[in-house]
C-alpha cells in the first residue's frame, strides 16, 4: 500500500524550498523592479503553486483557481501598498484553500482560516523581517503555521488514498474464498 499524497509534509518543504528561493529571487528581481514590487511578484508566484498543489490535494480542476490568482495578479501591479497586498493575498489563500479546494462549512472552517491566516501572518510580522534573510524565514515560518491546517481538518480522503497492487487484491479475494470454503 503506497499513500499518494502527503499535505503536511508537502506544504512544510514547500515553504523551505520557498524561503531558499526567496534569497535568489528578490536579489535578481530588484534588479528589474522595485523591492515593494519585486516582493509581491514573488508573493504571487508562491501562492499560485502552493493554489495549484492545493488543487491537486483537494481533486479539483486547477482551472477552478485562476479566477482569483488573476484578481492578485492585477492587485500586483495596481496596488502600491505592501501591507495592503500581503492582506489580500492572505484573503485570496484563504478564498483558494476552504473556498475551492477544501470546501467545509462556513462556521466550521471560518475560526480555522482566521487563527491559521491571520496568525501566521502575525507571527511573521511579530518576528519584524528587515531583510532579505528574515523574509526568507519568515516565509517559511508562515508555511509552518500553515501545514496546521491539515492536522485541524483531517481529511482522510487526502492522506490515505491507497492503491491497491492487483495481486495482494487477488490474493485477498482467495483467501475469502478458501475460508469461505473451510
Amino acid at each position: 500500500m503506497k499513500i499518494t499524497q502527503r499535505p503536511i509534509r508537502t506544504t512544510v518543504f514547500y515553504g523551505l524550498i520557498c524561503g531558499f528561493a526567496f534569497i535568489p529571487l528578490s536579489t535578481g528581481l530588484c534588479y528589474i523592479f522595485p523591492w515593494s514590487l519585486a516582493f509581491s511578484i514573488i508573493v504571487w508566484l508562491y501562492l499560485a503553486v502552493y493554489g495549484f498543489l492545493m488543487t491537486r490535494w483537494g481533486s479539483k480542476s486547477p482551472l477552478s483557481i485562476l479566477f482569483p490568482l488573476l484578481i492578485l495578479l492585477i492587485s500586483v501591479f495596481v496596488v502600491s501598498s505592501t501591507s495592503a497586498f500581503l492582506l489580500l493575498s492572505l484573503g485570496i489563500f484563504s478564498w483558494i484553500r476552504s473556498g475551492i479546494c477544501f470546501q467545509q462549512p462556513l462556521p466550521r472552517v471560518f475560526g480555522a482560516e482566521l487563527l491559521l491566516t491571520l496568525g501566521g501572518a502575525g507571527l511573521v510580522a511579530w518576528f519584524t523581517p528587515y531583510s532579505t534573510f528574515t523574509w526568507a524565514l519568515g516565509i517559511w515560518m508562515f508555511f509552518l503555521v500553515q501545514s496546521l491546517y491539515f492536522l485541524i481538518f483531517e481529511d482522510r480522503s487526502i492522506e490515505e488514498k491507497v492503491t491497491v497492487d492487483p495481486f495482494e487484491a487477488a490474493l485477498l479475494q482467495a483467501e475469502k474464498v478458501i475460508s469461505a470454503r473451510l
